[in-house]
């Protein structure tokens, strides 16, 4: 029993981290990129981020607006554990280890301190964890995301966001902006130069393209 519980602790504290990478990938092409989900994309990005800004004064409701725009949907926690459940049993069953539970207590936790967080950031309430340093830090680390809609994707966690290369702070964007520039100039650059040598050869192609006479029709012969 001592053997199942430590497996399954242990099982917890991996698929947390690894729920940080699925909040980054959730949060970057479910609720910033219409691609695959247009309503998502609609209720976060064209609702949410419009309603709070990244200014003090627009990050944090204020009546007259609604709250209902802040948490996700009811459906979702059901959404996450339906979608995640397979792969927990797969792990399960190809390591021989007791680690479902895990998984799902994981996925539980993670969305709980999600919401319960992201909320109190836009909410403020009376909650001692407001005070917190740690709180003060993925508050000001979420209002960023604000500002920077494709930086600081994780909202309390940002595990991923350190190893994919979107964390950022307030005092440090100029540096970043000038990277992230830098980089998508010179792969336009490439692109272009490419691009060019592409249409070069196919005009030098069509120019040395040897033109095959026509054959002359051919005359009857008359009998003599």
């Amino acid at each position: 029993m001592i053997r199942v519980l430590l497996y399954e602790a242990l099982a917890f504290v991996v698929y947390f981290m690894c729920l940080s990478f699925f909040e980054w990938w959730f949060h970057k092409f479910m609720f910033h990129s219409p691609k695959l989900n247009k309503r998502t994309f609609r209720q976060h990005t064209l609702i949410h981020h419009q309603e709070f800004k990244h200014k003090p004064e627009e990050y944090e409701w204020r009546a007259p607006r609604e709250k209902k725009n802040i948490a996700m949907d009811w459906w979702a926690l059901p959404l996450f554990v339906a979608t995640l459940s397979p792969a927990f049993l797969l792990m399960q069953f190809v390591t021989k280890l007791p680690t479902f539970w895990g998984g799902l207590a994981a996925i539980v936790v993670y969305y709980g301190i999600y919401e319960f967080l992201h909320y109190l950031m836009h909410v403020p309430g009376k909650f001692g964890v407001e005070k917190t340093p740690f709180f003060q830090f993925v508050k000001e680390h979420h209002r960023v995301h604000h500002k920077y809609m494709l930086r600081n994707l994780n909202v309390f966690f940002p595990l991923a966001d350190l190893v994919m290369g979107t964390y950022r702070t307030a005092t440090t964007p100029a540096r970043l902006d000038l990277q992230a520039q830098a980089k998508r100039e010179k792969t336009q650059a490439a692109a272009a130069i490419l691009a060019q040598a592409a249409a070069e050869e196919l005009q030098q192609s069509k120019n040395e393209t040897p033109v095959t006479p026509t054959a002359a029709p051919a005359r009857s012969a008359k009998a003599g």
